[in-house]
Order: C-alpha cells, then sequence, then structure tokens
C-alpha cells in the first residue's frame, strides 16, 4: 500500500470545501487531499460514482463489499483486482485497499456520499 502525504498550498493544508465526520468523513477528507495533490479531483469523483454506479448494479459486488465473514485479505486483493480491471486510478485503488485492509469497506457508499458533498 503507498501512503501518501497531505497536500500542502502556500505552507497550508488543503481542506475540502464542507467539513465532514466520522470514518467516512476521514477516508473522505483524505481521499480530497491526496486527490487536490495530484490535481486529479473530477477524475477521482467520477471514479467513486462509478463505482456507486457499479455496485448498485452488480448486486454480488455489493454483498461481497457488506460481507463481514469474508477475510479482509480476500476483499482487499478482489477489489484490487476488479478496479484494475476497470482502469481506476491508483487514489481510488489505494482507497479502497486501505479500507478493506481496515476492516471498514463496507462504509465506502458513506465516503462516497461525503466525498460528493
Amino acid at each position: 500500500r503507498q501512503f501518501g502525504t497531505s497536500a500542502v498550498r502556500n505552507g497550508q493544508l488543503v481542506q475540502p470545501p464542507m467539513q465532514v465526520f466520522g470514518i467516512e468523513g476521514r477516508y473522505a477528507t483524505a481521499l480530497y487531499s491526496a486527490a487536490s495533490k495530484q490535481k486529479s479531483l473530477d477524475a477521482v469523483e467520477k471514479e467513486m460514482n462509478n463505482f456507486k454506479d457499479l455496485m448498485d448494479k452488480d448486486k454480488k459486488l455489493a454483498e461481497f463489499v457488506t460481507n463481514p465473514s469474508l477475510q479482509r485479505v480476500q476483499k482487499k486483493a478482489a477489489l484490487e483486482e476488479v478496479l484494475k480491471k476497470q482502469k481506476f486510478s491508483d487514489l481510488t485503488i489505494n482507497l479502497m485497499s486501505a479500507m478493506a485492509e481496515n476492516g471498514r469497506i463496507g462504509k465506502i457508499s458513506g465516503v462516497i456520499n461525503s466525498f460528493s458533498q
């Protein structure tokens, strides 16, 4: 997994336009900061919305993501494979991997909603 550093402009951290709270907010803020640093906010937002649409259409994927009985390593590997086939950016893949590794991938809908705000 790659670790990102906070985006800095003129010595200040890049803050999202709206402050969000909770676990979902932390992940959304981290993604916003990393995407700002790489100047790819629009692309990442599009990918997050595409993933949400993919989960809405593919019920098996949605069940897989929210199934607590599967091991974290299995979820991480499967999600990375699916996202790479869909040609998602490294930022999006890293976010999903980190969430799967930390056992929080079931909160991805909340992260997408927070990021879209």
